[in-house]
């Protein structure tokens, strides 16, 4: 016999979602690489994940609406990672990547970031100082993990945002907060 209650718990983790913005993401890459030493792709995934968690725990939503996966090096904004990849090939928007080093060709436009984006993003560089690959562990939680252990053969999975809540000690309170608001 099945738990129902594990089924109807999987429907409520998959349908919480948040509406990607694009441009916010892009400033908010563009802040990250004018505010750190070094910014290379993979330090600003860890910084992007790090920030969106006190961003969920303390105002109950991503900065940008990102989605997150399960991967090797740990969980990974897939939007913004997709979007630095592109940045390889040709400047997005004051964007532009080589190699691995994320290149500001402009300073961010703050117009796009709430006070709330600023505190968080700010935080998590105070946290990490200028030298975002010492969250890579941060970025290697107890969601990365349930995630990543279910991901078979796939180099990459889907961390439900749910997951992702369960980590603060309100949760049950946040999960319920997001599954009645519209959030996508």
């Amino acid at each position: 016999m099945y738990d129902i209650s594990i089924f109807v718990r999987f429907i409520v983790m998959s349908s919480i979602t948040f509406m990607f913005n694009k441009p916010k993401a892009i400033e908010t890459i563009l802040y990250l690489a004018h505010k750190i030493s070094n910014p290379d792709r993979y330090g600003i995934c860890k910084l992007l994940y790090l920030a969106d968690k006190v961003s969920l725990a303390n105002y109950g939503r991503f900065i940008f609406g990102e989605s997150y996966v399960a991967m090797e090096e740990g969980a990974t904004p897939s939007r913004s990672y997709d979007l630095l990849k592109n940045a390889a090939a040709k400047s997005i928007n004051g964007l532009k990547v080589e190699g691995n080093k994320v290149i500001a060709q402009r300073p961010p436009n703050l117009d796009y970031l709430s006070e709330s984006d600023i505190e968080c993003l700010d935080l998590i560089i105070s946290k990490y100082g200028y030298h975002p690959k010492s969250g890579g562990k941060d970025a290697h939680d107890a969601a990365w993990q349930t995630s990543w252990d279910q991901r078979g053969l796939k180099r990459s999975v889907k961390i439900p945002v749910e997951s992702i809540a369960r980590l603060f000690t309100d949760s049950d309170d946040l999960i319920s907060y997001l599954s009645k608001c519209d959030v996508k």
